[in-house]
């Protein structure tokens, strides 16, 4: 059987949530799922998200009394939001928050517990016998959670009365309206056999394949990064930063900048940006035949292009320049002492055509 939530564990400052989306009982929810789900909150508050049209009665029972055990186990508070609709044996769930949560623009239903019989006549009674006495556990808990008298609670079962959030607050099934928000739902909505005006509200704003897609994807990403977040988060917590920033200069190749990482940087985060530069830079420096450099350039913090520029103003100025001057210089001193050049090449000229002539 496919489980009826989904479970968020607990953020730091957030509360855990169970989110149910569907029927309760049935083909959706199981209570024995619900509970491995709630078995896993830890910390004292608790979220509990309804999008539901209900279901079977004795699944829903166990949830509410599984979410008021948990409650009542010192401390705890649990919030209950109805996200679309919380019809049947869902308002029971609802009821199960201390604060309970409806948008204005959702719904409650609620109604008394219905069966299928067949058999004799002694069975038909049996069976009205077994709903009078559902129906009355279910009065107990509207009683007890809404602050009504028995008498309203037996009007307001006697048929599927349609409450909406205003409504709901009137009477105390909700505690606190919130903004309208898009409501969604999981379930099929023929089989729910809501009203037309409900599931107008539902069919309006059904969310497309591509959406919904896009939305798991989000939601997947989502609980990788929190779950990577927590992992470095107990990271952090078993060892000091500065012995992590070690162990990762260490393995990088850089060791001899650790203390420079360590004091510079206060997370890993910084530290891996500062280390990622730093790789760069010794390289560079080392290219550029110049690796003792590396270190006051890593200590000052310069970026990769800076230290680009460095090295290449370097290599300019130490470029050796062709002196273009030199044989004028020469020529005036062979003039400046008496030596005529000129004289000379002609008398080299003469002696050999002297020579051709022999």
């Amino acid at each position: 059987m496919r489980p009826c939530f989904t479970f968020k564990a607990q953020a730091a400052g957030k509360p855990a949530v169970l989110a149910i989306d569907d029927e309760i009982g049935f083909w959706g929810v199981q209570a024995r799922d619900f509970r491995a789900g709630l078995d896993a909150v830890s910390g004292d508050n608790l979220t509990v998200e309804i999008n539901s049209p209900g279901g079977d009665v004795f699944a829903g029972l166990g949830m509410y009394n599984m979410i008021r055990n948990w409650a009542s186990a010192g401390g705890r508070t649990v919030t209950t939001k109805n996200t679309g609709v919380v019809a049947s044996i869902a308002s029971v769930i609802m009821l199960a928050g201390d604060k309970r949560e409806m948008p204005k623009n959702s719904f409650a239903m609620v109604h008394s517990p219905m069966s299928f019989a067949a058999g004799t006549a002694e069975d038909m009674r049996d069976t009205a016998d077994t709903l009078d006495k559902i129906s009355g556990s279910m009065k107990a808990i509207y009683v007890d959670r809404m602050g009504i008298t028995a008498e309203e609670a037996a009007t307001m079962l006697a048929k599927d009365t349609w409450l909406t959030a205003e409504e709901c607050l009137a009477n105390g099934l909700a505690t606190d309206l919130t903004d309208a928000v898009t409501a969604t739902a999981k379930f099929n909505l023929a089989r729910a056999d809501l009203p037309t005006n409900v599931q107008a509200v539902f069919k309006a704003a059904e969310p497309t394949p591509e959406e919904i897609a896009a939305r798991e994807k989000a939601e997947a990403e989502a609980a990788e990064a929190a779950r990577i977040a927590a992992e470095e988060a107990a990271k952090a917590a078993e060892n000091p930063v500065a012995e992590q920033i070690a162990a990762r200069a260490k393995t990088l190749g850089l060791e001899v900048h650790t203390v420079t990482f360590a004091l510079a940087c206060s997370t890993m985060a910084e530290a891996e940006v500062r280390m990622s530069a730093a790789r760069e830079i010794v390289a560079l420096c080392a290219l550029a035949k110049c690796p003792d450099e590396a270190a006051k350039h890593i200590k000052a913090n310069k970026s990769t292009a800076d230290v680009r520029t460095a090295l290449l103003q370097a290599q300019a100025a130490g470029d050796v320049h062709t002196d273009n001057t030199q044989t004028q210089t020469s020529n005036a001193t062979a003039a400046s002492s008496g030596v005529d050049p000129a004289k000379i090449w002609n008398s080299h000229i003469k002696n050999l055509q002297a020579k051709k002539g022999r």
